[in-house]
Parts: C-alpha cells; sequence; structure tokens
C-alpha cells in the first residue's frame, strides 16, 4: 500500500473566534463540536503512515497543540502566523517544522507568496491563511463590438478570477477535510502546459 500525501492549514485548534470569523463553513456551536469534527474529518481520509502538511495556524493555546496527538500521519508544519509557541512545543507532534517548503513544482506556505516569488520554477503556491477567500486576479478583458461593428464605449477592460497559481489549502476550502496531493498535481499539470 502506498503511503499518500495530504496538504490543509487553518484548523485553529482552539479558537473560539474563528466560529463566527468563518460562522458559514464552520457551523459550529461548541470548539469541541469543531475539534470532533476536524479530527474525525482528518482521520477519515488520513492513514497512519500519510505524510500530512499542515500549512500554518495549527491551535491557539499551547494545550491545544496536543490535539496532534489525535490526527493519523506523519505530520510536518508550516509554522504560520498563530504558531509562535516554542519549537519543541510542536515537535511533540509534528516530525519537521519549516518556514516555507518546496514540493515539486510548488511553494508550501502559510501566507500567500507575492506573485513574483514564482517566476517560471515554481509554478503554484501551496499556502493557507486566507480561509474562505482566494488569491485573485486581475485579467484583461478584450472589447467587443455591437453589431454595427463598433466598439463597446462602457465596457470594463478588467475581468476578476480566481488566481490559478495559488492553491488555497485551507480547511474552509474543502468541506473541512485535508486535500490530497492528487488533486494538486491535477492543477499543476493544467498549469504547466
Amino acid at each position: 500500500m502506498t503511503n499518500e500525501t495530504w496538504f490543509t492549514s487553518d484548523s485553529h485548534f482552539g479558537h473560539k473566534n474563528i466560529l463566527e470569523y468563518e460562522k458559514d463553513a464552520r457551523p459550529f456551536k461548541t470548539l469541541e463540536e469543531m475539534h470532533h469534527v476536524l479530527i474525525n474529518n482528518w482521520n477519515s481520509v488520513v492513514s497512519k503512515n500519510d505524510i500530512v502538511y499542515h500549512l500554518g495556524d495549527f491551535a491557539f493555546g499551547r494545550h491545544n497543540i496536543s490535539i496532534a496527538g489525535r490526527l493519523n500521519g506523519r505530520k510536518k508544519l508550516v509554522l504560520g502566523n498563530h504558531d509562535t509557541y516554542p519549537s519543541v512545543l510542536y515537535l511533540e507532534f509534528f516530525e519537521k517544522l519549516y518556514g516555507c517548503l518546496f514540493w515539486e513544482r510548488c511553494v508550501l506556505s502559510h501566507i500567500p507568496v507575492h506573485a513574483n516569488g514564482l517566476g517560471k520554477r515554481w509554478l503554484l503556491n501551496i499556502h493557507g491563511h486566507l480561509h474562505s477567500r482566494n488569491v485573485l486576479r486581475q485579467k484583461e478583458v478584450t472589447f467587443s463590438k455591437n453589431e454595427c461593428g463598433d466598439t463597446l464605449i462602457n465596457s470594463f477592460p478588467w475581468q476578476i478570477e480566481k488566481d490559478p497559481n495559488y492553491f488555497n489549502v485551507s480547511v474552509e476550502q474543502n468541506n473541512l477535510i485535508p486535500i490530497n496531493a492528487d488533486v494538486i498535481k491535477t492543477r499543476l499539470k493544467e498549469i504547466d502546459k
């Protein structure tokens, strides 16, 4: 049996206010209910020897870091802006800690990297931090013509769309379940055409 690779971010174990900030994606009455669902969802797809890259903001409150011991997989943590406790506390449950990491042709980070940081070497930034939001880009739109062949004057020359070079793995993006690496590899193939 081949071990799988998974990605997730922003579990925010122990963070009561996340229930208000992300109430559509996290419709829980209590933290205990949220913890129960996040742990069960994780363990429903991740096996004991699978690799899981958690891209930051694992837990609020040092005692909540121990929740990682209840999660399947060989866990690696890219530190997020809320992962501020001493490294020794995380290393009890995570194999390795990173500030940023490179995987396949991807940059793994908590906060999205600037577009100039991707370039041709890195096709995709796998990140968290944005929760239910995504990195957007402006795409130039060609002006359309009316039936007389005149350019439409009131056309807006830009369209806003989700940037395909960014892949947000915050739990809110995938129904509170880690994302399998195969999904990301499919995106890489689409970009690398």
